[in-house]
């Protein structure tokens, strides 16, 4: 019964499939993708202490989550020179080999910039490509943790893509695509000796970082090639109200001043990899180009790691909390497919829960503070949309706990950064 249950819907998909209609890919023509990605490096390298290779010592990191956005333009049919950016996402670095036991030296945040071109052979419901081109892999935060003074410097290097397009209408489909990039980065840092951080080791490496990225998305076509068949030239926006449904990647900017038995404790820092949530924007129009937004995620939880003179401490704790904005947005044009918006208003965060780790009795106070934002809705037809946006929040709560007895103040600077992609409907 099961295999017939299977056959049947394969035979459904398979007629869904070959029914919809072609994607946009004629000279003119333009997409935008958004997708969900997930990068890993390959850990490889040559790592020196003090100037000699230690051949036996190895590194791991984490692997990321994160976001992506990419444009194309068809320059003839088929062939289209495209270009992403992708969210900040956090590596940490994890000794290994003659190294392992040795705990996190530092992280490092980073975003990948690709100019490139792409082939697209068929036309049809599926669409496979091709395509390559020139990374650049952007260090934007170094965090150090048992090593001191972590370098990470920029890289760059060329990469090779393979994806396919899945069309729903001749306007937006589904895609999922893997990229590989290969170059290498020459990072430094200090290992302290002892446990009075007097006596260092200098250590270099040749990381090899190479990363693949595996992304899946939603993607949006423009142009000629998408306005014929069924698909009428879309109207003036006229609608009152907007609902958008979409994955959110937050980053934190990671900073405390802290204070350990009322005394300043210099040098301390906070350490959290990028997180994602659902999120749920409701807009509501007052006039033709001025709107107020609500916007709420799922409340995700995030590990809390020390970071600096507190590098080397166990997890500090974790916190689970509700990322809320209310904002005024300006939407200069309400015609057309591309349609940007930006806003400002103000950001609630609040705190349900936390547990604690090497900070016991951890509490971190609910805040309040000035958001900002910028947006763009990639219109499908009148009511349907893909949109992308980034929103940031000036947020800095206070932190209280207890370490060995001794009680520990936090007065931190979070200052998220929440990049988002999705559905928008219009009605």
């Amino acid at each position: 019964m099961k295999y017939r249950v299977v056959t049947l819907a394969g035979i459904g998909l398979a007629g869904l499939i070959a029914s919809a209609p072609a994607l946009a890919q004629e000279q003119g023509d333009a997409f935008v993708r958004v997708g969900a990605a997930r990068t890993k490096l390959v850990d490889k390298g040559v790592i020196k202490e003090n100037g000699v290779v230690d051949p036996e010592a190895a590194y791991t990191t984490r692997e990321t989550y994160h976001g992506v956005l990419t444009g194309g333009y068809y320059i003839l049919d088929r062939i289209a020179l495209e270009a992403s950016i992708s969210t900040p996402a956090t590596t940490n670095n994890i000794p290994a080999g003659s190294l392992a036991g040795t705990p996190n030296l530092g992280d490092d945040e980073f975003t990948m910039v690709t100019v490139g071109a792409s082939l697209h052979p068929i036309k049809g419901p599926i669409s496979p490509y091709i395509g390559g081109g020139f990374v650049r892999h952007f260090t934007t935060q170094e965090r150090d943790a048992l090593a001191v003074g972590l370098n990470v410097p920029n890289a760059s290097g060329p990469y090779i893509q393979g994806g396919v397009d899945v069309a729903i209408s001749n306007r937006w489909g589904v895609f999922a695509e893997v990229r590989k990039a290969f170059y290498h980065t020459n990072a430094s840092g200090k290992l302290p000796l002892d446990a009075t951080f007097t006596r260092f080791a200098q250590v270099d490496a040749k990381a090899e970082l190479d990363p693949l990225t595996i992304q899946l998305g939603l993607a949006a076509h423009f142009g000629r090639g998408a306005d014929g068949g069924s698909n009428p030239p879309i109207a003036t926006d006229e609608t009152k109200w907007v609902v958008k449904v979409g994955l959110t990647n937050l980053s934190l900017a990671d900073k405390v001043d802290l204070s350990v038995g009322g005394a300043p404790y210099p040098g301390a820092g906070l350490s959290t990899f990028e997180h994602h949530t659902v999120s749920v924007q409701i807009g509501r129009f007052l006039t033709p180009n001025i709107a107020v937004n609500a916007t709420l995620g799922f409340p995700p939880s995030i590990n809390v790691f020390g970071a600096g003179s507190i590098g080397a401490l166990p997890k500090l704790g974790d916190v689970t909390y509700g990322p809320t904005m209310l904002t005024l947005q300006y939407h200069p044009t309400r015609s057309g497919r591309i349609r940007p918006y930006i806003g400002a208003g103000i950001s609630y965060m609040i705190v349900f829960d936390t547990n604690d780790g090497a900070f016991q009795k951890l509490k971190v106070d609910n805040d309040l503070g000035p958001a900002f934002e910028a947006g763009t809705d990639f219109m499908v037809n009148d009511r349907l949309a893909i949109f992308a946006d980034v929103k940031k929040a000036l947020l800095r709560p206070k932190a209280f706990g207890t370490y060995q007895g001794l009680p520990v103040e936090g007065k931190t600077r979070l200052d998220p950064w929440a990049f988002s992609g999705g559905v928008s409907f219009h009605f």
